[in-house]
């Protein structure tokens, strides 16, 4: 266990598809803005406690805090407003700390903490991708040759229900940055994806990291998983729905 105490802690703020896995890669790779990932929704933590081996919630905490770190002792979260209840009792249960308000119960686990919210300007596409996923895509891909699903559906229904799911969501968060106060720094999917290192950089600007030198990239390995079908479901839904609201 490395023993380097915590510089700063950020969370990123997000809702499904919205980009936040390639954030997430983009700032481990930078290799100064820790390991940031999903540890305390409830399916991941099933999973990291199965592997961790971790015997109580307390002993959790400490080994997602430890694996959470960089050797600079800059930590990183990232945090689905769908499961903010869940990290919220867990954390509490975790160190007794039930008197706090949610933001002083989250700096006082997290020192030093900063807020990245994420969000995608074409909430469309957002939920195309949301849907592929709950009929079998993979959560993200690193292969060359794009996954291929046979028999997946068309459902404008569900799709038009996780826009006004997301788009709650990003209410929520918005209302926890207002009555907090805090002014969190705001990455836009489409402009990560299309400057990817440029939108770590301001990041890591904006946390205060000070690198050594020249920030070197590590390999960037998640690739895009939007293809002829997405573009296919897209045209489809925005022709029902712009049809539906001119009559």
């Amino acid at each position: 266990m490395r023993e380097n105490q915590t510089t700063i802690s950020y969370i990123i703020c997000a809702t499904p598809r919205s980009g936040s896995t390639l954030l997430c890669e983009a700032l481990r790779n930078t290799g100064i803005a820790g390991n940031p990932d999903e540890y305390f929704g409830p399916m991941h933590v099933k999973r990291w406690r199965d592997e961790w081996k971790t015997k109580s919630q307390s002993d959790y905490l400490g080994k997602a805090i430890e694996q959470s770190k960089g050797e600079n002792g800059v930590l990183g979260l990232k945090i689905m407003r769908l499961y903010w209840q869940n990290v919220i009792e867990f954390l509490q249960s975790a160190t007794n700390l039930t008197c706090y308000s949610e933001r002083d119960l989250m700096s006082r686990c997290f020192p030093n903490l900063r807020y990245i919210w994420i969000t995608r300007r074409n909430k469309v596409r957002q939920a195309v991708s949301w849907m592929k996923f709950l009929q079998g895509s993979a959560w993200y891909w690193e292969d060359e040759t794009p996954q291929e699903i046979g028999n997946l559906e068309f459902k404008p229904d569900v799709i038009r229900e996780f826009i006004i799911q997301t788009a709650s969501h990003e209410a929520a968060w918005q209302e926890y940055f207002q009555v907090n106060k805090i002014n969190p720094h705001i990455v836009v999917y489409e402009d990560l994806a299309s400057a990817y290192e440029k939108t770590a950089r301001d990041v890591i600007k904006y946390l205060g990291i000070q690198p050594h030198g020249e920030i070197i990239f590590g390999e960037r390995r998640l690739r895009k998983q939007a293809d002829a079908l997405t573009e296919e479901w897209v045209h489809k839904y925005l022709e029902i729905y712009n049809n539906t609201e001119r009559m």
